[in-house]
């Protein structure tokens, strides 16, 4: 089986941080396939709209909050827009 070095090191990380959850790792896996779907350069550009459906998070408040603190735990840098017709970045932290 082939591993993806991206979605390995996240998960190595995530097993021994105990403030991550199964949002916040959904969250970050649809960040990471919409990162690769782009090509994989760059930051990813994100709206609540792209990432919903594929994190399986039903709502926007636990979605922000996830958003906000995979920033504050370092795993991905996140920019906001706050314009609708332009998407957010996020830039993920890959080591």
């Amino acid at each position: 089986m082939k591993q993806v070095p991206e979605v390995t090191d996240f998960m190595t990380r995530a097993e021994l941080d105990a403030r991550l959850g199964p949002m916040h790792i959904s969250l970050y896996v649809a960040i990471l396939h919409c990162w690769l779907r782009q090509g994989g350069s760059g930051p990813a550009r994100i709206s609540a709209r792209d990432l919903m459906p594929i994190s399986k998070i039903g709502g926007l408040t636990p979605m922000y909050r996830c958003l906000r603190e995979l920033h504050e735990y370092g795993y991905i840098v996140y920019e906001p827009s706050f314009n609708p017709a332009e998407k957010s970045k996020a830039f993920l932290r890959l080591e």
